[in-house]
């Protein structure tokens, strides 16, 4: 009964995986694994669970071979949303209604990549063909946004395309990568970010970046919410410490995660965003 009720309604997408350049370029895919297994993380990990070669999933593989990959893949993901959801998009965009298996490969490798030739799925035309009015896709800090300006100003998609804030990397001070990200961030604000203080303003700068074109909602990917509280000075020792590359103490990495969420939070709460 939910969903008679629902089953029209437009759908407005708070958080999704899908890339602004592809919305932006608009381009037909060139066949079914472009389409499907092209960015599909759940998928990836499912094929990765099943011992299925990298090379087969994101590797140097042929189109056919990961489709096919997947294809023998599919008994075995029964009871996994990836098995439904793969079956209703056969069904839904390309009229196929045979279940997916390695004995019906080549028969839905045919059928399917024959409709993508037809027409019809590009990017913009399968978000209007699904009734999303809206998408927000997941952006770092750091990121240039440049394909939300070019959507913008372009204005003549039927869905709106916004950023959603994601700073993880900001959050991942524990993490090898963390300095060379904290120059990512100062490559594009185009200043150094020495302390602690620089580094919320250049966060608080791409807050308001990512509000001047639609943002509403952010996404912290916390395993676990930390708290203890430290005060500013301690905390920019702390930050201070990482960027040279030390080793940080369970507590520090805590105290830092912990007052950077509190002053997001305030940011967020400023401009009216979802946390």
């Amino acid at each position: 009964r939910l969903f008679s009720a629902c089953r029209s309604e437009p759908i407005f997408d708070w958080h999704c995986h899908l890339s602004p350049k592809e919305i932006y370029e608009n381009e037909t895919p060139a066949d079914l694994t472009q389409l499907w297994l092209g960015g599909d993380h759940y998928k990836w990990r499912a094929m990765r669970s099943l011992g299925i070669p990298e090379n087969k999933i994101t590797g140097d593989a042929s189109s056919y071979e990961k489709f096919r990959a997947w294809a023998c893949a599919m008994p075995y993901l029964l009871g996994n949303p990836l098995y439904h959801w793969t079956h209703l998009e056969l069904q839904r965009y390309f009229d196929i209604d045979e279940p997916l298996s390695e004995d019906s490969c080549d028969r839905i490798w045919e059928a399917a990549n024959a409709k993508i030739k037809a027409g019809g799925f590009t990017p913009r035309a399968l978000i209007e063909k699904s009734n999303v009015v809206c998408v927000a896709t997941t952006d770092d800090p750091a990121d240039s946004l440049d394909y939300h300006r070019m959507l913008k100003e372009e204005g003549d998609f039927s869905c709106k395309v916004i950023p959603a804030f994601r700073p993880d990397k900001a959050l991942g001070i524990d993490l090898p990568t963390f300095t060379d990200w904290v120059h990512d961030l100062e490559g594009r604000v185009n200043r150094r970010l020495d302390s602690f203080e620089e580094f919320c303003d250049a966060l608080a700068t791409r807050i308001e970046d990512f509000d001047s074109l639609g943002c509403r909602a952010s996404d912290q990917a916390l395993t676990e919410v930390p708290f203890l509280r430290a005060e500013p000075g301690e905390v920019n020792r702390i930050y201070k410490k990482a960027l040279r590359d030390d080793a940080l103490t369970a507590d520090e990495v805590a105290a830092y995660k912990t007052e950077l969420l509190r002053y997001l939070a305030k940011e967020y709460a400023q401009r009216g965003w979802a946390m």
